[in-house]
């Protein structure tokens, strides 16, 4: 049971760390049988306010989707907003992000799906987008956001 909560609060504490957490009007985070003190400080995620209207992915002639992202160049944050894509509900979809830059870590929220990059080398994200909404890619190294997803 120990083992359990302390891997709980390992998780719940990444997630914060990354502002995937949301909170309510209490003053604590409720993990498991424990409760742990919130950071008052702690910045929470909020999705990237986008001003465009989305983008429709192209398709593959299989019917999934591949998006390529080049950090700095064609990203949302170095496009000033305009780098928001939409997709289908239960569409596969591969994300590829290179950053000629610097080493990587990206992450695509409440998917909670990830890679990890070096330097001029690919990061490779692919899931089935099983939820709706709008959600953002984000690289954990800067803090920016590289790409929303919109899925619908």
């Amino acid at each position: 049971m120990r083992k359990h909560i302390v891997i709980t609060a390992l998780f719940a504490l990444t997630l914060t760390a990354c502002g995937s957490s949301t909170t309510s009007d209490s003053d604590a985070l409720v993990l498991s049988d424990t409760t742990m003190p919130l950071d008052q400080d702690a910045e929470i995620d909020t999705p990237a306010t986008t001003v465009v209207a989305p983008t429709d992915a192209v398709i593959n002639a299989d019917g999934s989707v591949s998006i390529d992202v080049k950090v700095g160049i064609d990203d949302y944050d170095t496009l000033a907003g305009e780098r928001v894509i939409k997709v289908a509900l239960g569409s596969a979809v591969t994300i590829t992000l290179t950053d000629g830059s610097e080493d990587q870590d990206y992450h695509l929220h409440v998917y909670d799906v990830g890679a990890e990059a070096k330097k001029g080398e690919p990061g490779v994200i692919s899931l089935i987008v099983d939820q709706a909404g709008q959600f953002d890619l984000e690289s954990h190294t800067t803090g920016k956001t590289l790409l929303v997803l919109v899925v619908g």
